[in-house]
C-alpha cells in the first residue's frame, strides 16, 4: 500500500506548497487600474496625432504592495494643420487615493520642457473589477470626467456653503486616577438639524435620540458642529463602556460660538495629520471633494456626520484629472509627452503563480481630428517576463521586449497580462480554479483530488481484485 500512496502523497506537496506559501504572503487579487490616453477638452479641435509611442517600462521592478509597478511614456507627435496659431486644452485622468497621490510621479512636457498643470477632484471608484469578469475593466467611465473638470463651487442639497452654525467646545478632564467615558445626549431632528462632530469615539441612536461617547484618559477636547435648530445637550461621565457607573471626577466646560460651516469644515479637514494638502488641492477642490462626502453622510445618517468618517476619503480610489494647455504656432508640430507610474492588477485566481494585468483606455484618442501610427513596446519584469495574453498582438524579441506598430487605433483598449512562465499550464489553471471557487479551503480539496480520491481507487481496484481471485 506504501508503495501506491508515495506517488500521490508527492503531487499533493507539490501541489499543496504554493498553498502554503500564500497563506503567508498576503491577498490572492489585488486590484489595479487602467490609464486612458490623453483627452480633448473640447470637441472641434483642429490638432491632428501624427504618431503615438506607449511605452510600458517595468524592468526597474519598482516597489508596489502585492502587484508590480512600472514607468509608462506616452509620446504623442502633433501637428497643426491649420495657418492660425491654437492653444489647446488637453486633459490626462488616472485613478488614485489621496492618501497616495503623487504629483512628482506625473511629469508632462512639450518639447522636452515642463507644462504646468492644474488637478481635478472626480468620482470615487466603488467597484473593483472581479476575476469572472475577465481582464478588461469595464467600471470606469472616463467619459465623465470632462464633468470633473470644473472650478464652480459645490452645491450641496443638506447645506448651504455660507450657512452659519453653532459650533460648541467641550473640554474635559478626569480628576480621578483613571479615565473617564465621556456621554453626550440630545435630540437629533433630521428634517430640522444637522451634526458634525470631531473627537468622539462612538454614535448611538435611536429615533431622535442620540448619544456621543468618548474616552477621556487626560484633558481632552470636544466639537459638536451644528446646523439649523439648536440642540440642548447633556452631559455625563462614567466609569465602564456599558454607560452603567456613573462618576463625578471629571471637568466639563461647554462653550459655543457661531460660525460658518465653510471655514470649519476646512480647517477641520487640514487639522488631520495623516496628510498636507498644502499645494497638492486648490480651496476649491478641497471644499468641493470633502463637502460632498458630508453632504452625502447627511443624507445616508439622517443629519449625522462624524469628522472622522470624511478622512476616510483620502483612502478611497477616485477620479483625477491633470488638465493643461498646448500652444501651436501654424503648421508647427510638436512632441507631447506624459511620464507616470503605473500598477497591474495581481491575480492568483486564475494561474498557479501571479498574473500581472494592465490596462490601458485608448478610446479617447479617436476625438482627435486624424490619429495615425501606434507604436506600443512592453520592456517585462525579471519575475514576469513573458506577455501570456494581450488585446493586441506583440511580437517579441531576442531581448524579451514586446513591440507593436499599429497604422492606426485598434478597436478596443489595451490590455495584456505578465506572467513567469511564457505559458499558462494546465495545471496553473487548475491551481488558480481552485483558489478562484474554494478560496481557504483549496488546500483540503486539493488533498481530497491528489490524495483520497486516488487512495479510493485503488482500493476499489484491490477489493475487485481480491474478489477474481476467490474464484
Amino acid at each position: 500500500m506504501r508503495k501506491y500512496l508515495a506517488g500521490p502523497l508527492l503531487l499533493f506537496i507539490i501541489f499543496l506548497l504554493p498553498y502554503a506559501a500564500l497563506a503567508n504572503s498576503g491577498p490572492v487579487f489585488w486590484q489595479g487600474y487602467p490609464y486612458s490616453d490623453m483627452m480633448l477638452v473640447e470637441d472641434g479641435c483642429p490638432i491632428a496625432v501624427l504618431r503615438e509611442t506607449l511605452l510600458f517600462d517595468f524592468s526597474a521592478e519598482q516597489d508596489a504592495p502585492y502587484t508590480i509597478s512600472g514607468r509608462v511614456v506616452a509620446s504623442y507627435e502633433m501637428f497643426n494643420p491649420t495657418h492660425a496659431s491654437q492653444s489647446v486644452q488637453m486633459a490626462f485622468p488616472f485613478v488614485e487615493s489621496i492618501h497616495n497621490l503623487s504629483l512628482q510621479d506625473v511629469v508632462i512636457t512639450a518639447d522636452g520642457s515642463r507644462i504646468p498643470y492644474d488637478l481635478y477632484v472626480g468620482d470615487v471608484v466603488h467597484s473593483y473589477v472581479h476575476p469572472f469578469q475577465g481582464n478588461e475593466e469595464k467600471n470606469i467611465d472616463f467619459t465623465r470626467v470632462i464633468s470633473t473638470i470644473t472650478d464652480e463651487i459645490y452645491s450641496a442639497e443638506s447645506f448651504a456653503e455660507n450657512e452659519k452654525g453653532k459650533l460648541y467646545l467641550i473640554k474635559v478632564k478626569p480628576t480621578g486616577f483613571q479615565g473617564v467615558n465621556f456621554a453626550v445626549d440630545f435630540a437629533l431632528q433630521e428634517e430640522k438639524t444637522r451634526v458634525l462632530t470631531k473627537s468622539f469615539n462612538r454614535y448611538e441612536r435611536e429615533g431622535e435620540k442620540t448619544r456621543l461617547t468618548a474616552w477621556c484618559y487626560g484633558p481632552e477636547l470636544l466639537e459638536i458642529f451644528v446646523l439649523g435648530e439648536d440642540i440642548d445637550l447633556r452631559t455625563a461621565a462614567y466609569r465602564d463602556g456599558q454607560l452603567k457607573e456613573k462618576t463625578g471626577l471629571f471637568i466639563a466646560e461647554i462653550s459655543s460660538q457661531e460660525m460658518e460651516l465653510k471655514p470649519y469644515l476646512m480647517d477641520l479637514v487640514k487639522s488631520n495629520i495623516y496628510r498636507n494638502y498644502q499645494g497638492l488641492l486648490s480651496e476649491v477642490q478641497l471644499y468641493n471633494l470633502y463637502g460632498a462626502a458630508l453632504d452625502r453622510h447627511f443624507k445616508e445618517n439622517a443629519g449625522f456626520c462624524a469628522g472622522e468618517n470624511l478622512f476616510e476619503q483620502e483612502h478611497f480610489q477616485r477620479l483625477f484629472t491633470l488638465v493643461y494647455w498646448v500652444d501651436f504656432s501654424p503648421q508647427e508640430t510638436r512632441e507631447i509627452t506624459v511620464r507616470y507610474n503605473t500598477n497591474g492588477t495581481m491575480d492568483l485566481t486564475r494561474t498557479g503563480k501571479p498574473l500581472y494585468t494592465f490596462s490601458y483606455i485608448l478610446n479617447p484618442a479617436k476625438n482627435w481630428r486624424e490619429f495615425g501610427e501606434l507604436q506600443i513596446i512592453i520592456i517585462p519584469p525579471a519575475k514576469a517576463p513573458y506577455l501570456v495574453e494581450s488585446s493586441i498582438g506583440l511580437n517579441r524579441g531576442e531581448n524579451g521586449i514586446y513591440q507593436a506598430l499599429l497604422p492606426g487605433l485598434p478597436e478596443g483598449d489595451l490590455f495584456f497580462s505578465l506572467y513567469e512562465n511564457e505559458k499558462i499550464s494546465l495545471l496553473d489553471q487548475t491551481k488558480g480554479s481552485l483558489r478562484r471557487h474554494f478560496g481557504a479551503l483549496a488546500p483540503m480539496v486539493a488533498l481530497l483530488m491528489v490524495v483520497i480520491i486516488p487512495v479510493l481507487i485503488i482500493y476499489k481496484i484491490r477489493v475487485n481484485l481480491s474478489r477474481s481471485n476467490r474464484y
